[in-house]
């Protein structure tokens, strides 16, 4: 089996176990080091020589890509992300970073151990804590827009009261997010505007 194949499969990032289970072979693995095709992510891990930076950044740091960053990945309009923002567990004390915000929570949604990547369910969920009321909307009608927010699955999930609030607030038809914030900072004259 061939492990260039099964880490492009796992965006360039993968358990050596993992990769072991898939049927790649301690040889071929080890031909692809020797090759300088692959390297060592972390103990127990490895990865494409080409692979995304910032996963590989976040395997070494023990995080997840979350919140606005995970956002911004996914296309969402996102008012301000120049720092990464991470998640880790609440007990994991081994993640680190040295720029950016860590963001200790339990996921509301339980996180795949084989990703780099947080669920964007749990992203909006950090966003709804972490950013402005005015920034978070206009994230999470962005989410909305493109068909990424089930918000009937949101409903039905105990969420914190800021991510519950944006469930209601939020809705799909701001082409920008400047639009979403232009109507929540006019919210207050009570007049009827229509996006």
């Amino acid at each position: 089996m061939d492990p260039i194949a099964q880490l492009r499969e796992r965006n360039g990032i993968a358990r050596v176990d993992t990769l072991r289970r898939a049927g790649v072979s301690a040889h071929a693995l080890r031909r692809a080091r020797e090759q300088g095709l692959v390297h060592s992510a972390r103990r127990g891990w490895v990865a494409l020589a080409d692979a995304d930076p910032m996963l590989l950044a976040a395997a070494r740091r023990g995080v997840v890509l979350s919140c606005i960053t995970l956002a911004a990945r996914r296309g969402l309009w996102v008012l301000d992300h120049d720092e990464p923002h991470v998640a880790a567990p609440p007990s994991s004390g081994h993640a680190r970073t040295s720029k950016g915000v860590i963001h200790w929570s339990a996921p509301v949604f339980p996180r795949d151990p084989e990703t780099w990547e947080d669920s964007l369910e749990n992203a909006l969920i950090l966003i709804a804590r972490c950013q402005p009321y005015e920034a978070a909307r206009a994230v999470w009608e962005s989410a909305a827009k493109k068909g990424l927010l089930d918000r009937d699955v949101m409903r039905r999930t105990p969420l914190p009261p800021a991510a519950r609030e944006l469930v209601d607030d939020a809705h799909p038809f701001a082409d920008a997010g400047t639009e979403s914030i232009f109507l929540t900072r006019l919210g207050w004259l009570k007049v009827p505007l229509v996006p």
